[in-house]
C-alpha cells in the first residue's frame, strides 16, 4: 500500500523554479488537494496538484502526494513519473522510493539486461545516495577538518594531530570525483515516462515511417533527441526509435 506524507508533521516548502518561495494561495490550492486526497477524491487531488506545477512551483513533498494520487487513480504513468520527480529533489525519500518499487510492479515492459557486477551496482547506488550539491557539502566538511588539524598540528606543534591530513586528503579527492561524475550523469541523461497506454516506436520522426516496436505506461526511457513534436528515446537495452512527444512525460 502507498504511504501518505501529509502536511502536518513536515515542512511544505513550495519553491517556484529559479526564484521565490509559494505564496498563501498555492498553499491553499495543495491543502485543498490533500483533503480531497483524504476524501479519496483522487480526480481533484490531482487537479489541485498539477495546478500548482503548472505555476511554476515544486516540492518533494507536492510530487510524493500527486504521486500517490495518481496511484490510487489507476494512473500508473503519472505516479511513476511524480515519485522520479520526487526523487531528483530528494534521492533519500525512501517512502517515494518504497512506492515507486510498487507502481513499477504494474509496468507491462520489462527490459532484461546482462548481470551488472556487484561493485559497479554498489558504486551506482553509492554516487545515486546524494545529490551533487549533497555531495559538496560532504568535500567541504572534510575539507574543512583537514585544514583545521592541520593548523592545530602546527600552532600546538603536536606532529600526531597531523597524521590524518594526507588521508584525509585523499577521500576529499574521491568525493570530488564522485561529486563529478554525479554532475557529468545528471546533466548528461534527460529521461521521461512513456504516459500513454500504448505508444508505437518508428524509425523516423514521422508516423509514416517503419514501426519498430511497441511501449506501454509507466516505463522510463532515455530522451535522445528531440526533433519538433517527436522526441527520439533509447531503453536500457541500447533499443531506440521516435515517438510523438505528447506520448511522453519528461522529467
Amino acid at each position: 500500500m502507498v504511504r501518505l506524507k501529509y502536511a502536518a508533521g513536515y515542512v511544505l516548502v513550495l519553491i517556484l523554479v529559479g526564484r521565490l518561495t509559494a505564496g498563501a494561495a498555492e498553499e491553499e490550492v495543495y491543502q485543498r488537494g490533500m483533503d480531497a486526497y483524504t476524501n479519496e477524491q483522487w480526480s481533484l487531488a490531482i487537479q489541485d496538484f498539477e495546478s500548482i506545477l503548472r505555476s511554476g512551483y515544486e516540492a518533494e513533498l507536492l510530487y510524493y502526494n500527486l504521486g500517490n494520487a495518481y496511484y490510487r487513480a489507476g494512473h500508473v504513468a503519472g505516479a511513476i513519473w511524480a515519485y522520479e520527480k520526487a526523487l531528483i529533489l530528494n534521492p533519500n525519500d525512501a517512502d517515494a522510493r518504497y512506492n515507486l518499487v510498487l507502481a513499477n510492479l504494474r509496468v507491462e515492459d520489462r527490459i532484461e539486461l546482462p548481470e551488472i557486477p556487484f561493485y559497479i551496482r554498489f558504486y551506482r547506488g553509492l554516487r545515486e545516495s546524494l545529490t551533487p550539491g549533497e555531495w559538496m557539502r560532504w568535500i567541504s566538511i572534510v575539507l574543512f577538518l583537514v585544514g583545521l588539524l592541520y593548523a592545530s598540528s602546527r600552532f600546538l606543534q603536536r606532529s600526531w594531530l597531523g597524521w590524518p591530513v594526507v588521508p584525509g586528503t585523499v577521500i576529499a579527492a574521491i568525493l570530488f570525483l564522485i561529486t563529478l561524475d554525479s554532475i557529468i550523469t545528471t546533466s548528461r541523461i534527460r529521461e521521461g515516462v512513456i504516459y500513454d497506454e500504448q505508444v508505437t516506436v518508428t524509425s523516423a520522426p514521422s508516423r509514416r515511417s517503419t514501426m519498430l516496436f511497441e511501449l506501454h505506461e509507466g516505463l522510463k526511457v532515455a530522451i535522445l533527441e528531440q526533433s519538433d513534436d517527436w522526441y527520439q528515446i533509447e531503453l536500457l537495452d541500447g533499443k531506440s526509435g521516435w515517438l510523438p512527444a505528447d506520448q511522453l512525460r519528461a522529467l
